[in-house]
């Protein structure tokens, strides 16, 4: 499983979002360091988030993710949102 597919299962799992929409962002990064690692843009609406601030909103994302941000994911930026 790709971390693409790791990162989708996972917060689709947490979240049951009615839109998600996982981008690498590798392309982004070429000659920056860390180049090959794990560059991604989320962008997730789901009825959890309703009445979360942006920072309750970001933990959560990270907590879905688990062990990934640790072994996978280098830079995350996330767009979370309700319906």
């Amino acid at each position: 499983m790709t971390t693409l597919q790791l990162i989708e299962t996972a917060l689709q799992t947490a979240f049951q979002p009615e839109l998600l929409e996982v981008i690498d962002d590798k392309a982004d990064h070429i000659g920056h360091a860390h180049q090959d690692s794990g560059h991604f843009t989320v962008i997730i609406k789901s009825p959890v988030f309703e009445g979360k601030s942006a920072i309750e909103k970001h933990r959560m994302v990270y907590q879905a993710l688990g062990s990934l941000m640790q072994t996978h994911i280098h830079a995350l930026r996330i767009q979370a949102s309700s319906v």
